[in-house]
């Protein structure tokens, strides 16, 4: 009595295959049915591929052992590398670079430029070279004696003399007009020694020569620059050193008075 019940209550297969969404649901795979039919000739294609694929990497695995390469470990190489670039703060510093890519792209062309740079720079090197050997000069010795002599006077002269040298050298002692002064000097005291100290018998001059002389102009010229120097000397002592200055005023006017 049951089982009849229940097959009464059961729809029958007809029942269900006329049922408006069991057809369409046929039609869907029907619609589908040439590329089911694709697929499962590409998976029955597949041991096949997996087989090319697989004599493929082991002819690749062969030459790479013939070669010293241990795949293996550049495999784990490889994963460790991974893993350190994906780490937070490896990835906030690549982020941070790639902001400077620009900068490192003109840095890198200026890199490939540089030999042309640098043979433009020998060029001028070579021209400059060829112009001093015409002059005369030893591009080589006047290096050598260069170093030389920077190595003796470095050996020889002392850290207070360097700083007494530093102080010459910022003072007006070097300066063009001193310069110009201290060469006339050195010019007339070499005049002098020739019409002086090289006479066979040296020359006197007593008083009266003195005062002959200093009607001469070329005298008069020269004592005008001793008079002025000495005004101008004592005008700087005066300025440097002013409490010298006024203790000889003071001491010479006691002199005087006494």
């Amino acid at each position: 009595m049951s089982n009849t019940t229940l097959n009464e209550a059961e729809p029958s297969l007809a029942d269900r295959l006329n049922r408006p969404e069991t057809q369409a649901m046929l039609h869907r795979l029907l619609d589908r049915a040439e590329d089911l039919e694709r697929i499962l000739a590409v998976t029955s294609e597949l041991p096949n591929l997996l087989a090319v694929a697989t004599d493929l990497f082991d002819a690749f695995a062969a030459d790479a052992r013939k070669r010293g390469i241990n795949l293996e470990q550049r495999g784990s190489q490889l994963l460790d590398l991974f893993e350190q670039v994906t780490q937070p703060e490896n990835l906030k510093a690549l982020q941070q670079l790639s902001t400077c890519l620009p900068q490192l792209a003109q840095a890198g062309q200026l890199a490939a430029s540089s030999p042309d740079l640098l043979a433009t720079v020998t060029d001028i090197f070579d021209e400059w070279a060829r112009n001093v050997k015409a002059d005369g000069i030893d591009l080589e010795e006047s290096v050598r004696n260069g170093l030389y002599a920077a190595l003796y006077l470095g050996g020889q002269i002392r850290r207070d003399e360097i700083d007494r040298l530093g102080y010459l050298l910022r003072s007006d002692v070097l300066s063009e007009h001193s310069v110009t002064a201290v060469g006339l000097a050195g010019s007339a005291l070499s005049s002098c020694q020739q019409g002086t100290c090289e006479h066979p018998v040296p020359e006197r001059v007593g008083v009266l020569g003195l005062l002959a002389a200093a009607r001469d102009p070329n005298t008069q010229r020269a004592l005008s620059f001793a008079v002025r120097f000495g005004k101008c000397f004592g005008r700087l002592l005066e300025e440097r050193h002013p409490e010298t200055a006024s203790s000889a005023a003071s001491a010479s006017s006691t002199r005087e008075e006494s």
